[in-house]
This record gives C-alpha cells, structure tokens and sequence, in this order.
C-alpha cells in the first residue's frame, strides 16, 4: 500500500510528460499556446526554435533535478555526466529510457535535443522530439512544425549528428 500510495503521488518521468505531447502541432511557425508558454519560461523570443525549451519544461514538469540546466541551445544540456554517441554504437554502453539525447550541426554551436523514448542499444533508438517533422532520419529535423516520436541512428560522420546522451534524475 505505501509503494502504491508513493508511485500515484511521484510526479510524472520524462517519458510519460513528454508522450502527453507527441502529435501536437504548431499553429504559426514556431508557435503555439504550448510553444509559446514553452519559449517564454526561457524568455526566448516567440518564434524561436523551440526544442530545447521543450526539454526544459518537461524536465521542470517532471520534477527533474538533474542536469539543472534550462535552456534554449541544444549544446548546453551536455554535461560532465554524458554518454558519447560513440559508447553506444560500439556497444559499450546502452541509454536508458529517459535520457536526453544531443545532437550537433557541423562544428557549429547549434544542434538539436529531445528525450530517448526507449532503451537505446547500438545505432538505432527512438526517441520523443519537439521542433521536428514525423518520420524515420528524414524532413527538417531541427526545423519542424511540432512533437513526434522518431526512430534516429547515429551517424558519427553526419554533419548533422547524435554527439552525446545525458542522464535525467529527480533527487526525492
């Protein structure tokens, strides 16, 4: 009884948070009453790219204390804890369900962020996203018109990569 009572209380883990919205869609370019109220806990200008700002909020919905960061830049949800890209296609090592997922534009401080939907072992994973377009490696997937679940692989050579995994806890 005390473990159920604990599991109803205890907020929502990212994954269930962010389910709640794949599929929604933007009603103007990079906004809608979600996205916005997304961008704005950042104060990040309307109409911005707003995957990282996702993130952030689900990460404060579900009462997340780790990585402590909020932010709109992909790149700064890299922290001293991730996992490179690298480990998990060599098979060295495998992401769990709720991990943050990295991705980078060239050498370029830009990039692209969302949540590993499922245990993530070798190349391919699946993911939850906002900011990107539905469908498997292809579209616009850092300039997107919503929230979808994505199947991704990596690619250490795409200029468009997965880099890094990092970890999502909630201290209790």
């Amino acid at each position: 009884m005390q473990q159920e009572k604990r599991a109803k209380d205890s907020p929502p883990g990212v994954i269930e948070m962010a389910s709640r919205f794949v599929g929604h869609e933007e009603t103007a370019p990079n906004s809608s009453v979600h996205i916005d109220n997304w961008l704005g806990r950042l104060d990040i200008p309307m109409g911005s790219n707003y995957c990282a700002a996702f993130v952030s909020f689900i990460l404060d919905s579900s009462e997340m204390t780790y990585p402590t960061v909020r932010s709109g830049v992909a790149q700064h949800f890299i922290t001293r804890n991730s996992i490179k890209a690298t480990r998990v296609l060599d098979g060295s090592a495998v992401i769990p369900a709720g991990y943050i997922v990295v991705w980078r534009r060239g050498n370029h401080w830009t990039g692209h962020v969302g949540f590993v939907e499922k245990d993530w072992r070798g190349a391919r994973g699946y993911t939850i996203e906002a900011n990107t377009t539905p469908g498997r490696d292809q579209g616009d997937q850092g300039r997107g018109h919503g929230v979808y679940r994505k199947e991704r692989t990596i690619v250490p050579t795409a200029y468009f990569r997965i880099t890094n995994f990092t970890p999502t806890r909630r201290e209790l």
